[in-house]
């Protein structure tokens, strides 16, 4: 049992049977405005970050006929985080712990966990290895880091190159002395070298931060409207992307938009770019971007405009994907009208 008490930490193994390292190998898959996440189980305890909203999140449903038998989360009440323990031994009536069980179980009657939502980290206890795919949509999402406490968190990172645990962080101030756990065996382990070891796509840790924080991470988009994504509707024909850069180096990112499949009308989209003040060209948007790079501490602004009059139907969806040159990447929906 490792206790730190100068954090107000404890952290007990989870001392299930049948525990084995796990490994989270994330996958998507597009449609629409849709994305599937597949992560790899494995059998016990995996720590795993949901990216979508699930189309279906009733638990119930979402996990019929499969070998999870135990989903647990937290949600922090404005406190720190005083432990994190087996789930046979954890306190129910905290209402900070939020546990899902079969309804058929005999502590179906104590459940307190109902649905699945996204960006949002989980506990899953399977029988056996085991794929999880989740369909639903993604979104820009804001994150408030609980002040002085260890914080239940996962990231929006490449799959295949992602970012290190001091690459990410560098820009934060309330993660300079980075303290970071990964569920390692069913127990939790102290990252010892954050420079040297990268975030894992789909995984959840448990990540120390001083103070309070907003902090999404080097690369911060903020999506004009007030929806997580890309709504023109029938009256917008320009939407304003800005993407800021929270780290202590220069940025280089890109935008792409994503094939529908075959036979699925998508958004149509133009870059805007300016040959002066007021004089504007319209860039048919159908590949990744040129590489834009930001100075620390800086931003700049990506116009999209829809070609209303190439849409064929009613109404169109798609999505783009965001992502930068450190190993961070975003989806956003797209949506317009005739």
């Amino acid at each position: 049992m490792l206790i730190f008490k100068q954090k107000k930490l404890c952290l007990l193994n989870i001392c299930m049977f049948a525990l084995t390292i796990t490994f989270l190998i994330p996958a998507m898959a597009f449609s629409g405005t849709t994305v599937s996440q597949t992560i790899t189980l494995k059998a016990g305890w995996n720590a795993i970050f949901l990216e979508v909203l699930p189309e279906e999140p009733d638990l119930d449903k979402v996990f019929y006929h499969t070998p999870i038998t135990q989903v647990l989360t937290f949600f922090p009440k404005n406190s720190s985080v005083q432990f994190i323990e087996s789930p046979d031994e954890i306190d129910w009536k905290k209402d900070t712990w939020y546990r899902w069980v079969p309804p058929a179980g005999p502590e179906a009657l104590l459940k307190n966990l109902h649905a699945l939502q996204d960006n949002q980290a989980y506990l899953v206890f399977s029988t056996k290895d085991y794929s999880l795919t989740i369909k639903g949509t993604t979104g820009i999402k804001g994150r408030q880091w609980e002040p002085d406490s260890f914080n239940f968190f996962g990231f929006y990172v490449n799959p295949v190159a992602p970012p290190t645990f001091a690459q990410y962080f560098a820009g934060s101030r309330g993660h300079q002395n980075l303290q970071v756990y990964t569920l390692d065996s069913g127990i939790w382990k102290l990252i010892e070298e954050p420079d040297n070891v990268n975030i894992e796509s789909g995984k959840a840790y448990w990540v120390y931060c001083e103070g309070g924080s907003k902090y999404v991470g080097p690369m911060e988009i903020d999506l004009p409207g007030t929806h997580d994504y890309l709504d023109y509707g029938t009256l917008t024909t320009e939407w304003e992307l800005k993407i800021i850069n929270r780290s202590p180096d220069p940025l280089s990112f890109t935008i792409t938009p994503i094939p529908n499949e075959q036979g699925v009308e998508t958004v149509p989209l133009s870059y805007v770019s300016y040959t002066n003040v007021t004089t504007k060209i319209y860039n048919y948007f159908m590949s990744e971007s040129l590489p834009v790079v930001i100075e620390p501490g800086q931003s700049t602004n990506f116009l999209l405009a829809v070609r209303r009059d190439d849409i064929q139907g009613n109404s169109v969806s798609g999505l783009i994907k965001i992502a930068d040159d450190l190993g961070n990447r975003y989806y956003v929906r797209v949506k317009a009208e005739k």
